[in-house]
């Protein structure tokens, strides 16, 4: 329920924005300037100007003449008030106008928000950062063995996480998630690429029968190795990059 205070602050906002509108508008200072020169000046306009027109032609025809009486030099105060009445009016309108430009816009992004924060929240809950594949980017060194459930929300994010469904409307996340998608699939592809069971399963090792338990192995085994690690580690980094990404932006 909305308190006195929150009240208070939201009727005082609203009058400075109607009651005493902001004259930024070009159009609405020059319609109040013209209004108000019409009601401060003692002599209407088109008075000053046949006066000025008597006295040139006084000066360079050498003929007097006159026009005939003029009206009244009263002031034209309906015209000037109105002028200024029409301006206030102008700027409120347009001032309401832009306010519920800015409420729809902001509507609009609340719900292109809402979108994203719900196909987020599947990712963590699909891939958190305590699954067993987070934890096996994290902490383990590809030379050892390595069971082959471990990598099961790596295949399906692989797997599933490459759909217009799976988009997000957020340009900046959708960049990260694309990103953390590749790199990805090239981890979980060369990994199979250069893994294979351990007699009958469900173990699995990067390193072949050959050398597995020796204290050296061959050049292109240790290369094999440290690119896997290299490649596990760049997608921990871009995981959780991704989950702060998410969180900062859809503030969950």
């Amino acid at each position: 329920m909305i308190s006195k205070k929150e009240l208070k602050e939201l009727v005082i906002a609203l009058g400075k924005k109607y009651l005493f509108p902001d004259f930024t508008n070009k159009l609405t200072w020059f319609v109040v300037t013209v209004g108000g020169t019409i009601i401060l000046t003692p002599t209407a306009f088109k008075q000053i100007f046949y006066n000025w027109l008597v006295a040139t032609f006084n000066l360079n025809s050498g003929v007097q003449f006159t026009f005939a009486e003029l009206e009244s030099s009263t002031a034209d105060y309906t015209l000037g008030f109105s002028l200024i009445a029409l301006a206030l009016i102008h700027n409120v309108a347009n001032r309401y106008f832009i306010y519920k430009t800015g409420d729809i816009a902001a509507t609009e992004a609340k719900e292109l928000e809402a979108v994203d924060r719900a196909l987020f929240e599947r990712f963590l809950a699909e891939f958190p950062s305590n699954s067993r594949s987070v934890v096996l980017l994290k902490e383990h060194d590809f030379g050892n063995s390595y069971h082959d459930n471990n990598t099961d929300e790596i295949d399906r994010f692989v797997d599933t996480w490459n759909t217009a469904e799976t988009e997000f409307l957020d340009q900046e996340l959708e960049a990260a998630r694309k990103n953390l998608y590749q790199k990805m699939h090239e981890f979980i592809y060369r990994l199979a690429q250069s893994s294979g069971y351990i007699h009958t399963g469900p173990m699995l090792s990067a390193v072949p029968d050959a050398y597995r338990g020796a204290w050296d192995w061959p050049e292109h085994v240790d290369l094999r190795i440290k690119e896997l690690n290299e490649k596990s580690t760049e997608c921990y980094k871009l995981h959780q990059q991704f989950v702060m990404l998410g969180r900062r932006k859809l503030k969950c």
